[in-house]
């Protein structure tokens, strides 16, 4: 049912209605005219006839997220805006994106080739659980947006500085079951994440664990590479510090692992460059961790250096680590070399 109501009388914090005279929500009780930041959107923006545009989520290298709502369906949704940083700045009391230079628009162009990619690979898979649903994808304002499902929780990141910097082993199990599930099924639809991190695990209303951000995400099976790297100290395997390297589910094993690891230890494990010329990582054992041995040693195994030494496929490393094999998920993934 679509929202009749002005912009102007919609509330950015709760979408509730807002008191004409006092500027102040009815529903939640607070005032939402408070200015946009530097290169945002400004804020009551309706973006396609139909998106209003609230206040910035979160703001990374390549876009910007920003809370907003669905005048169509009524609905609390998540766009996430272009914006490569130090690239493009917003035309002054506009929304449209300002490049620059012919060489700021040559690697303009060919990011948001990338971005593109990014909306296709999520409207491919946008059937799977586990995984940030996305409604629309659009052009506009010499950029490009994607609509995304609103997701109310926290990052495992801020979950795990809850628990005091740690998670027991147990609680670490059942955190990353549905993580290793959905990366899983996005393997066998050619898909690999390349960016997992306790940031990029979203806990939502405490409940369903989903995997945000496929900003790096590529469809490997049809060589379909990004134009660009997403590098995370601690959590990229070697194979992502150089054009060559061969992709593949190994690339996500060893992330996973990562993120693993930061849950059981409360850091990651030192950088992939690093560890292939002195390795230096220390069994979370050794750490003080209680934690079977075959769990640690099928952990460490997915936290190889060298993709060679992984394990080729999920379903291979969730025997190992869960003592379990999840039926129909036979793969026949070889490793690169």
């Amino acid at each position: 049912m679509q929202d009749t109501r002005d912009a102007n009388s919609i509330c950015l914090n709760c979408f509730g209605t807002v008191d004409p005279r006092t500027r102040i929500c009815t529903r939640c009780g607070k005032r939402t005219d408070d200015p946009s930041p530097v290169g945002a959107l400004p804020a009551r923006t309706l973006l396609s006839g139909r998106y209003l545009i609230g206040a910035p989520l979160g703001r990374g290298g390549f876009g910007i997220t920003y809370k907003a709502y669905d005048m169509q369906t009524c609905a609390c949704v998540a766009v996430k805006e272009f914006f490569p940083k130090g690239y493009t700045k917003r035309a002054a009391h506009s929304c449209v994106v300002e490049i620059g230079t012919a060489e700021n628009a040559k690697v303009f162009n060919y990011w948001l080739t990338a971005f593109i990619q990014e909306a296709k690979v999520l409207t491919s898979i946008k059937h799977l659980d586990g995984i940030v649903n996305v409604y629309d994808f659009f052009l506009t304002n010499n950029t490009a947006y994607i609509v995304m499902e609103y997701l109310n929780g926290m990052s495992l990141h801020r979950f795990i500085n809850g628990r005091g910097g740690r998670l027991h082993i147990n609680e670490t199990l059942n955190i990353m079951r549905p993580v290793i599930e959905t990366l899983l099924r996005l393997h066998q639809h050619g898909v690999i994440h390349k960016d997992i991190s306790p940031e990029n695990i979203q806990i939502v209303d405490n409940k369903l664990i989903k995997l945000i951000d496929f900003g790096a995400a590529s469809i490997y099976t049809q060589n379909v590479q990004k134009p660009f790297f997403v590098l995370k100290k601690g959590y990229s395997p070697i194979e992502l510090y150089s054009q060559g390297g061969t992709q593949g589910p190994w690339t996500d094993i060893y992330e996973l692992g990562a993120t693993i690891y930061t849950c059981l230890v409360g850091n990651p494990p030192p950088e992939a460059t690093e560890r292939r010329t002195n390795d230096l990582i220390v069994p979370p054992s050794a750490l003080g961790v209680k934690i079977q041995p075959v769990r640690e040693k099928s952990l460490m195994k997915a936290l190889s250096v060298y993709p060679k030494d992984r394990y080729s496929n999920i379903a291979a490393f969730q025997q190992m680590f869960y003592g379990e094999f999840m039926p129909n998920t036979t793969m026949h993934t070889k490793h690169p070399g």
